[in-house]
């Protein structure tokens, strides 16, 4: 259904409705800020960024074929646009951890109904999962963002990151033997 909805919405977006291409904004806003935060790691230039994105996407809709999802290709947009934005900064593995807006974008990901102790358990995993990341170039991040927080397949990662499957399963596997590693010398030092 929300394909359907997403094609049609984009069909009247190309026609120049723009309350449609509102709706699909309204839709996805959250998705594309979400990733833009975590690549970025600053909730103000995730938020510029984003409009940024949208108002790429805009300008594109007309070129967009409906060969594939359109949730493929405005992520496509914004992860192309994020790692300019990174290579532009000059700021690959620098990034401030201690960011409340991250924490709580991570919190309205977690199930609702828990204790207090759960709370803070996962709050603390979330803390060491951002400070983790931070160790990745762009490139792996991204990967690891879309393969686990957006939960795509291998082959929509291929498609949003234009790279070879061998590249994108490369670029995961070197970014989770990172993360491994950071992982195992922190339980070490505990």
């Amino acid at each position: 259904m929300d394909r359907l909805s997403d094609a049609s919405w984009v069909a009247a977006s190309q026609r120049g409705d723009t309350a449609a291409f509102n709706r699909l904004v309204l839709k996805w806003e959250r998705q594309v800020y979400n990733l833009a935060l975590r690549m970025l790691q600053d909730p103000d230039d995730a938020a510029e960024t984003t409009q940024e994105i949208f108002l790429r996407a805009f300008r594109a809709i007309r070129s967009f074929r409906q060969d594939s999802n359109f949730s493929t290709w405005l992520y496509r947009i914004a992860a192309n646009h994020c790692l300019t934005r990174l290579k532009k900064r000059g700021l690959h593995r620098s990034y401030s951890l201690d960011d409340e807006e991250m924490r709580a974008t991570i919190d309205q990901q977690a199930p609702r109904q828990e204790s207090h102790e759960q709370q803070f358990l996962r709050e603390d995993a979330g803390a060491r999962v951002r400070e983790a990341l931070v160790l990745l170039s762009a490139d792996q991040r991204l990967v690891v963002e879309l393969k686990f927080f957006k939960e795509m397949t291998f082959e929509e990662i291929a498609d949003v990151v234009q790279a070879p499957l061998s590249t994108v399963k490369s670029r995961l596997y070197d970014g989770l033997s990172i993360l491994k590693q950071h992982f195992a010398q922190r339980k070490q030092r505990a």
